[in-house]
């Protein structure tokens, strides 16, 4: 195998095409950060409504609704669209999410063991997330978006838990649907 010398021009429009395709496949995929960070919103202002009395119906509720709603959407939309190879970009966003949803639900699960607020370690988890997509993307506004919801997650710590409700469901929306519906040219 021989090896071929690039020029400086031809390392930047290699390393040009790969930027620009992950941010061809990142537009087939924003749909999702869409429709999670509205549900998760949503979760979160209805579970302070109930807490406050404002709808009487089963606090849990709103966590079983609302993500079970963002499951078959995003199973349907998964299956639907369109068959591509899947790139390097793809494969690791997935990978990337994928593993930090598990450690999301780790998140969930010793919160809720312990009668802690779950809502500091997933506002981190989230904003790992959008920060490295960001990073791939080569988007500021997305490595913003990842640091808000880390001074989301640490700020939720000074805060009872009615207002970390209110915090997270900020968070996803400033944090994770504007974004979303605003880059229209990432």
């Amino acid at each position: 195998m021989s090896e071929t010398i690039l020029t400086p021009h031809e390392s930047l429009a290699i390393i040009q095409k790969v930027v620009n395709s992950t941010r061809q496949d990142y537009h087939i995929q924003r749909k999702f950060y869409i429709l999670w960070g509205i549900l998760i919103a949503v979760a979160s202002f209805t579970q302070y409504a109930i807490l406050n009395n404002y709808i009487s119906i089963t606090w849990y509720f709103p966590w079983i609704f609302f993500p079970s709603i963002g499951l078959i959407l995003s199973i349907f939309w998964g299956i639907s669209g369109k068959k591509t190879t899947l790139s390097y970009y793809n494969h690791f966003v997935l990978t990337m999410w994928f593993t930090l949803y598990i450690a999301m639900g780790i998140s969930l699960y010793i919160s809720l063991f312990y009668q802690n607020s779950p809502f500091p370690s997933i506002l981190v988890c989230v904003g790992i997330g959008t920060s490295i997509s960001g990073f791939m993307m080569k988007n500021r506004l997305f490595i913003l978006c990842g640091i808000l919801f880390g001074i989301g997650a640490i700020y939720c710590l000074y805060l009872p838990f009615q207002q970390q409700l209110l915090l997270n469901g900020a968070c996803m929306l400033i944090g994770n649907v504007m974004p979303n519906l605003i880059s229209q040219h990432v």
